[in-house]
């Protein structure tokens, strides 16, 4: 491997794909509390629920991390097999696939907690009568309805809702915008990685003089 050669934007997104892979397993990339109740953490590699100190996991949610890990694990390795070989004849096609698969999976994950946000919220006010927005960003408060209370139907009782999107969803933002920034730089980092050979343009016009007399 020759150093000159190495495509470094692609290798350092390569390397951070593998750490966002390793710490999304113990961090969320986004995080629901429901006061001192529960939580429930979100990324596309771990999923989990807790309700009063019960953790519980859905297995369909469980079967989407595992693809979401197989390929973003894939990516990974193509995409630094291509930053230390950029010139080679299949270096284009890893590149093309593996920095997609990224963007792919960090687009569906904002677009899951929006819409998951807006289905809690349609259920809780139709069904449950709860005036509820279910923060993506910030903090809310939940009247309990008195229905609910029973005996206690005189009481208020409020349950603070939050959700926030915690450092390793910002983490997978920078090595994506790396992976975007590799392809985009693709033609210019084959260019500087192939061998420059000079030419003395007083050769290239060579051939037999005449000599006079």
């Amino acid at each position: 491997m020759h150093l000159k050669k190495v495509n470094w934007i692609g290798l350092t997104s390569g390397i951070l794909l593998i750490v966002v892979i390793v710490l999304s397993f113990y961090n969320p990339w986004w995080q629901l509390r429901i006061g001192d109740y529960g939580y429930a953490n979100f990324s596309p590699l771990n999923t989990e629920f807790s309700f009063l100190g019960i953790t519980f996991l859905i297995p369909l949610l469980t079967t989407l991390n595992i693809s979401c890990l197989f390929l973003l694990s894939i990516s990974a390795v193509l995409m630094i097999t291509y930053s230390v070989n950029p010139t080679k004849e299949y270096s284009k096609q890893l590149l093309c696939w593996s920095y997609k698969k990224p963007l792919g999976i960090l687009i569906t994950f904002i677009v899951g907690i929006v819409a998951l946000s807006q289905i809690v919220s349609f259920f809780a006010n139709q069904f449950a009568q709860i005036e509820l927005t279910l923060p993506i960003i910030g903090t809310t408060v939940i009247q309990v309805p008195s229905e609910f209370l029973g005996e206690l139907s005189g009481i208020q009782i409020g349950l603070t809702v939050s959700g926030t999107f915690q450092w390793t969803f910002y983490l997978a933002i920078a090595a994506t915008a790396l992976c975007i920034v590799t392809r985009i730089r693709y033609h210019k980092a084959v260019i500087m990685a192939k061998p420059q050979t000079l030419t003395n343009p007083k050769n290239n016009n060579l051939g037999t003089t005449t000599p006079t007399i």
